[in-house]
């Protein structure tokens, strides 16, 4: 069975653990006000939405559903200070502790780049079973909404062949920012269709600042750019 590479899921537990500075950093920044306008576009009216690698942030406009359910690897219980119809508590990705058909809504923010398996083929295994777990828990009529920072063809073949320097020095002090690898949105399309047999794709319009291993960069300087992915469980 495919898998998160272990140290790498602890390392992204530890990010993003202590997260205000992150989420500070998603509120304030011109790309993620896009993001945030895409994603409340599409989640409007949900009855019982599950935001899978939740992280303790609210990309959205968490008023525009009736229940809502966030669920990561390091959560392990509800603020007090949330609204009465938000849950969060610990949850996996590849196999999430969920009914069958519980869910009207899934939404996965920036999740499948930190999917990060030994090497692309297991990563990009990891995404795929993570999109069969949330095909199980929609019913049926039910949304996928996905955001995903997506690279070019060319600039991923640069990152695939960086990949494992990557995955190493992750593991050592000098780096805060887990591992990540971002695919090509053509690829995510695929395997979101590949599941669901429908997928809609559309680019998320960027401003002059991108985050990128957790850092404010400038747009101008990275191939990373958002991407909007829906489908419907059949």
């Amino acid at each position: 069975m495919p898998g998160q590479d272990l140290a790498n899921a602890a390392k992204n537990a530890g990010f993003f653990h202590d997260n205000e500075r992150y989420a500070g950093r998603v509120g304030t920044l011109d790309t993620y006000r896009n993001v945030r306008r895409a994603i409340d576009r599409e989640i409007a009216g949900a009855r019982y939405l599950l935001d899978v690698g939740n992280g303790g942030v609210f990309d959205y406009d968490t008023r525009l559903v009736e229940r809502l359910v966030g669920v990561d690897l390091f959560l392990d219980g509800t603020p007090p200070h949330l609204a009465d119809h938000i849950t969060l508590r610990r949850g996996d990705a590849l196999a999430l502790d969920e009914r069958d058909e519980a869910y009207d809504m899934v939404l996965e923010v920036f999740l499948l780049h930190h999917l990060v398996g030994a090497d692309t083929s297991s990563t990009l295994a990891n995404i795929r079973r993570a999109l069969a777990e949330a095909h199980r828990v929609l019913e049926p009529g039910g949304r996928l909404v996905v955001v995903e920072s997506c690279v070019s063809a060319r600039a991923f073949a640069i990152e695939r062949r960086l990949f494992g320097a990557l995955r190493g020095l992750a593991r050592t002090p000098l780096v805060s920012h887990p591992a990540t690898l971002q695919f090509p949105g053509a690829i995510i399309a695929r395997a979101i269709g590949d599941r669901f047999g429908n997928v809609r794709t559309e680019p998320i319009a960027v401003g002059r600042w991108i985050l990128q291993f957790g850092v404010r960069w400038p747009v101008a300087l990275t191939p990373a750019r958002p991407h909007l992915f829906t489908a419907t469980r059949v």
